[in-house]
């Protein structure tokens, strides 16, 4: 095989990447419409070629099972060509047609001048129809008005009524206008009454174009409908389209979804795309699912570009296709000389994933290739991938990329510099090595000053456990935000905030987080806000509130989502979904995205709010991780018009390898979101994303291994994934915290609480306010820890300033029991009473009994009602403990009247929310009254609470010789006896 062979073996392999739908073998060999061209015209058969282009031009069937036609436009308008030219009866036909298809732009370019030269030889065989498209087309030119006016005139005279529809607009005067259309309207009506369906047809054109009106839009929809009726296809488009209008008084949306299946029936391919268009983007027709499978299956087998444009080949291509066109390109690639630009294309494709299956260990060898070739460009690529690919570091690899990026760096190359440090900063040649990284960066920006570079040095010092090594950061941090950086802006704020490698200035880190706010870092939002709240005050909220104001001011398009956001976490959930709406109605889809799930959590009901996503869908932006947002939020309602148009974008999303978009995919098939459910699908798109480096991917095949909902439960393979995650990347929060309840609980590893403490304090170093939390909490009961109750209370408080609100209440716990400070009745109220101002329940909880009995704070009992009112009404899992201590509010009088019956209300609302404490008492009542039908009832509440593994309950069948009617087993839960 030639080199030339070898290279064009490797793009035929590539091009079969594409869909390529398996060649059925035929019986009977029939003429290709382009073999059929070319026989009349070696005929020289005019007439044959006029028969075959109306054909062509009409479209032809896709099968007898298909009715679907579809047109080719190109070798119509080649056959016409040829027609034009062989005189004959028919050649005044195909010169009329060849014109038409000119004006449209059908199968070539638009040729205006040469359609009006084949119009004036039409007109003088005394074509009506050449004189009235002649005429209508020079109208549009000034000066060729009056050779319009003739052409119009004799297309009138020879019963084309339209005609007079356009001389009315060439008209000199309002009533000469008007007696020409009532001549026009008269003439074609006169049309109608013989059988004339395109008379009809304009007639209907005339007064659907005439007004909005609504007796004009029922006068043409009636004319389409007598046109539909004397045969033309396009008449019933038409109706379907007059009906389907939402905004008019003929809106019929099944009338119309009726009328475009007729017209589809008949072959139109634009009816069957109304359908689809519908459908998928969950349009005023709500055409049913089973309506649109058949029509998007039809519109597939045509081979129409609508159906590809919403559902992509890989839709149809099945996953052994895309397996063998992958290795066809892989071997092809390996065996043959091929360019270096190529190799790295084809490379990227198999790193990405691009129409191939991903696979890195491919894309290092095809970048291997291009090394040997000498290529810098698949070394960087090559380098970059054993870097962020631990599954890579082989020996030979790690040689190879450090032997040439040296070769690289010792010629001045900063990028090769940049590299090498990145290879020790990571740790990739063994141990990390700070020293040597900080000495490549440092040579690296001797050769450029390079935001780039100065971020990476602040980084490597940052990184350090020694508190005099992160000081070493601030000067790169300095520089970086002075040449521009937002990032470095953003550590440079922190660090003035945090006074740990400099000293503390509180004002000059909020100068920087404004500064960088006017830089449009959304980021630098947040993080003032939340410094104005931890610095405290009686100004706090109102400066952070001030923040989020002014930069919605500025026109900041994701400012009023972090208001919100903002706002929610303060308890201000009523504002919050007020300044969305504002937004929303700005077509800010974001906002839009955010407020349907407000709304709908707020209901507690995911269909509720749904009109806040289809206004997304009508405003999202090209941002990607917006329209990841958008496509996770559309799975949420039971809609599968939203729910598919969702697959459909994530779909597109997680082929261009968007962040986040394989993770929502995988859920589409994993929970049967809008498709079949297909579970190994949704794995097998989660195993791909996490081949390379997709941290969110890699979390989720964790998560689903460790919780066994989906999937058979395997805690080793769940650790494998987390452990994958800090492999790349060592202070992954997520994954730290993952690893952390892992050993705290002895799920996939031997229980060990030490070890727990370590990926806690990991975590929260890198920022997990939840990780904060659980290590303060550790410290506080000596878990894995010594017990420190001063290091517990900072790391509440940080947690809880941070805005972790649990937080606030475990702080507020402290002080209202032995365990901690000593007992402090008003500073646990205080706690409590923050917490419950962010929206914490059981904060609330703690704040509405202190108000109800006086503990700590004045006795209120109103007050302390309203906030277990809050809190019951609220969707946290402890929901249900504010309903039953409402009803032992009631049932007991504790700052209210006595109220027996609102007492049982609550109880009731508790038992069904799932408090066993509820479902318990709840039991006893019953079982008081002494009826049968009341000890039944009391049986079924005792049966829920056992099933929930309440061990009081279990006794209480037993005694009532019913235990026999519940089989839950209750090995290893406490018996405390409190219940009893």
């Amino acid at each position: 095989m030639t080199t030339g062979q070898k290279q064009l073996s490797v793009l035929l392999a590539t091009a079969c990447l594409a869909f390529s739908p398996p060649v059925a073998g035929r019986a009977e060999l029939m003429p290709t419409p382009t073999e059929q061209v070319d026989l009349l015209i070696q005929q020289n058969d005019g007439e044959g070629l006029l028969k075959l282009a109306r054909q062509l031009r009409g479209g032809v069937a896709v099968s007898a099972d298909n009715s679907l036609r579809v047109p080719n436009f190109a070798k119509a308008r080649q056959a016409l060509e040829s027609a034009v030219t062989l005189p004959g009866v028919r050649q005044a036909e195909a010169k009329l047609l060849l014109a038409k298809m000119m004006l449209a732009g059908e199968g070539g370019p638009v040729d205006g001048d040469r359609a009006v030269t084949l119009l004036a030889d039409v007109i003088r065989t005394g074509s009506a129809e050449a004189a009235f498209i002649r005429g209508q087309k020079l109208a549009l030119f000034p000066n060729r008005v009056q050779e319009a006016r003739d052409n119009l005139n004799l297309a009138l005279r020879l019963g084309d009524g339209a005609a007079a529809f356009e001389l009315a607009k060439l008209a000199a005067t309002p009533a000469e206008a008007a007696a020409m259309t009532d001549f026009g309207i008269k003439v074609l009506r006169q049309r109608v009454a013989k059988g004339d369906a395109d008379a009809a047809f304009d007639l209907g054109g005339y007064y659907r174009r005439l007004s909005d009106k609504p007796e004009d839009q029922k006068e043409a929809l009636a004319w389409y409908r007598k046109s539909a009726q004397l045969g033309r296809i396009t008449a019933v488009v038409w109706v379907a389209r007059l009906l389907g209008e939402p905004e008019t008084p003929l809106f019929d949306p099944v009338a119309a979804v009726e009328q475009y299946q007729a017209a589809a029936n008949a072959g139109s391919i634009e009816a069957a795309q109304e359908l689809v268009r519908d459908f998928v983007d969950a349009g005023p027709l709500k055409v049913p699912p089973h309506v649109y499978d058949i029509w998007i299956s039809r519109l597939i087998d045509a081979k129409d570009a609508t159906a590809v444009l919403y559902y992509s080949q890989a839709l149809h291509e099945t996953a052994e296709q895309r397996r063998r066109s992958s290795d066809q390109l892989y071997e092809a690639t390996m065996a043959g000389d091929v360019a270096n630009e190529d190799l790295i294309r084809i490379g990227e494709s198999y790193r990405d994933g691009a129409n191939v299956v991903i696979d890195q260990i491919r894309a290092a060898n095809i970048f291997r290739l291009g090394i040997k070739n000498g290529s810098n460009s698949a070394l960087t690529r090559f380098a970059h991938l054993v870097i962020e690919a631990p599954s890579l570091r082989s020996r030979e690899n790690v040689q190879l990329a450090v032997e040439r990026l040296n070769e690289l760096a010792a010629k001045g190359s900063v990028t090769g510099q940049l590299l090498l440090g990145d290879m020790y900063a990571k740790g990739v040649l063994g141990d990390i090595d700070q020293t040597k990284a900080i000495d490549l960066y440092r040579r690296a920006l001797a050769g450029a000053e390079s935001v780039e570079v100065l971020n990476r040095l602040a980084d490597v010092y940052l990184s350090s456990a020694d508190i005099g090594m992160r000081k070493n950061a601030f000067p790169y941090i300095e520089r970086a935000s002075r040449a521009g950086s937002e990032s470095a802006m953003l550590k440079e704020a922190k660090a003035y905030a945090d006074g740990e490698i400099v000293a503390q200035d509180f004002d000059r880190a909020v100068t920087l987080y404004k500064k960088a706010i006017s830089l449009g870092a959304t980021d630098a939002l947040v993080s003032l806000a939340n410094l104005y709240l931890s610095r405290g005050g009686e100004t706090a909220f109102h400066d952070a509130h001030e923040a989020f104001s002014d930069a919605i001011a500025a026109g900041n398009r994701e400012a009023p989502v972090e208001m919100a956001r903002f706002l929610k976490a303060n308890s201000k959930l009523d504002e919050a979904i007020a300044r969305l709406t504002i937004a929303a109605r700005k077509n800010n889809s974001q906002a839009a995205v955010e407020l349907y799930e407000y709304v709908s959590e707020r209901a507690q009901n995911p269909n509720v709010g749904t009109e806040w996503l289809r206004l997304a869908l009508r405003t999202v932006s090209d941002v990607p991780r917006e329209k990841v947002h958008l496509a996770s939020a559309m799975l949420m309602p039971s809609d599968i018009r939203l729910n598919l148009q969702a697959a459909s974008m994530l779909r597109e999303l997680a082929g261009a390898k968007i962040p986040g978009a394989a993770v929502a995919l995988s859920n589409v098939y994993i929970e049967g979101k809008g498709d079949a459910k297909d579970v190994p699908a949704g794995l097998e798109l989660l195993e791909q994303a996490s081949q390379k480096g997709d941290v969110d991917a890699l979390l989720k095949l964790g998560d689903l291994y460790m919780d066994g909902k989906y999937v058979d439960g395997d805690g080793d393979k769940a650790i494998g994934y987390y452990r994958a995650v800090i492999a790349l990347h060592p202070d992954e929060p997520a994954a730290n915290m993952r690893m952390a309840r892992a050993y705290r609980e002895g799920r996939g590893v031997e229980r060990n609480l030490a070890v727990a403490a370590t990926y806690l304090k990991i975590s929260s170093d890198a920022g997990s306010r939840m990780a904060t939390r659980d290590l303060g909490l550790a410290y506080m009961w000596g878990s894995g820890v010594k017990p420190d109750e001063d290091k517990a209370v900072q790391l509440l408080h940080s947690a809880a300033e941070h805005g972790y609100a649990f937080a606030w209440h475990d702080l507020a716990e402290t002080y209202g029991a032995a365990i901690g400070p000593e007992v402090d009745a008003s500073q646990n109220f205080r706690l409590n009473m923050r917490g419950a101002m962010e929206g914490h329940v059981s904060a609330m909880i703690g704040a509405g009994i202190a108000l109800l009995s006086g503990f700590g704070t004045q006795r209120d009992p109103e007050a302390g009602i309203l906030w277990l009112e809050r809190a019951s009404a609220s969707t946290g899992w402890d929901a249900p403990d504010a309903m039953y201590r409402l009803a032992e509010v009631y049932k007991h009088g504790i700052g209210v009247e006595k109220d027996p019956k609102k007492a049982r209300e609550w109880e009731l609302r508790a038992a069904n929310a799932g408090s066993t404490t509820a479902m318990f008492h709840l039991a006893l009542e019953l079982e008081a009254d002494n009826t049968d039908a009341s000890k039944a009832e009391a049986i079924k509440w005792l049966q829920s609470a056992r099933a929930l593994q309440h061990v009081q309950a279990a006794k209480r069948l037993k005694r009532m010789g019913a235990e026999d009617m519940s089989s839950v087993s209750l090995q290893g839960v406490e018996d405390d006896g409190v219940e009893e």
